[in-house]
């Protein structure tokens, strides 16, 4: 299905989980795509994913949580494909032990603010004038459920997400009558790397999963797959009255 066909998509935190799963569908869409991340042997093995199935895939390195690496990275991308006519910020961390608010670590939030809502914003920034030089185009955030409901003890987390929410919101408004569409995606819980990370750190983690999985209407977890559709979706350029949206892909999770 080409549904993205000559879409040139710069998609963050792609490295592995759904980032990568974003990158490899974008690319089976006819997308050219530029795969972020900071670990480089990672986002090579994603280029060659997208390389093995015929897709055309840049590396792009660097932490979008710093000001100069976002940047490079934005402008690398560009000139890796060309221009940018769609940008993905899929890139966040999740912490690996939960406090309540007064317990919160003030560093340990600081990181998860950088990384999940400094990045973004940072990636957003230096992308538009490249979305606005190509006569418009798509924005995407990964956000969560978390970003609408509370996970007690992952403050941090859920903070950033509801505020990534209101950042797509902003450029969506901001944006729109010059040809940008910006949205956010919001996953209930998916089997990642950074979920398997989440529940192996907590001491009762498995018992925790199984709970969480009960509550999920649907009756199971989300796939990678699942949400990389969605986006490819929501990037396609067919639905351009579609945006300032706050779109759940939970399995009815945040609906109970």
């Amino acid at each position: 299905m080409k549904d993205l066909e000559g879409k040139r998509a710069l998609v963050t935190g792609a490295s592995s989980g759904i980032g990568r799963e974003i990158a490899r569908r974008f690319a089976q869409g006819g997308a050219s795509v530029a795969v972020g991340g900071r670990d480089p042997e990672r986002v090579h093995e994603t280029c060659a994913m997208i390389e093995s199935d015929g897709g055309r895939a840049v590396a792009v390195i660097g932490d979008v949580s710093i000001d100069d690496d976002a940047r490079r990275v934005v402008t690398e991308a560009a000139a890796g494909l060309g221009g940018l006519d769609t940008v993905v910020n899929n890139a966040g961390i999740d912490a690996t032990a939960w406090f309540d608010v007064g317990d919160w670590p003030v560093e340990q939030f600081d990181h998860i603010m950088a990384v999940n809502l400094r990045g973004p914003f940072l990636v957003s920034k230096y992308s538009l004038a490249h979305l606005l030089e190509a006569g418009g185009g798509s924005m995407l955030h990964i956000s969560s459920v978390c970003a609408i409901t509370v996970w007690a003890g992952d403050c941090a987390y859920d903070i950033s997400k509801a505020a990534l929410n209101m950042l797509s919101d902003h450029i969506a408004v901001e944006y729109g009558s010059r040809g940008i569409v910006s949205n956010t995606l919001m996953p209930g819980v998916v089997r990642t790397a950074l979920h398997e990370g989440v529940m192996e750190a907590m001491n009762d983690g498995r018992a925790f999963e199984r709970v969480l999985e009960s509550r999920h209407p649907i009756g199971r977890f989300g796939t990678v797959e699942e949400v990389a559709d969605a986006a490819a979706f929501l990037c396609a350029g067919r639905t351009g009255f579609l945006t300032g949206a706050n779109i759940t892909i939970d399995g009815a999770y945040s609906r109970v």
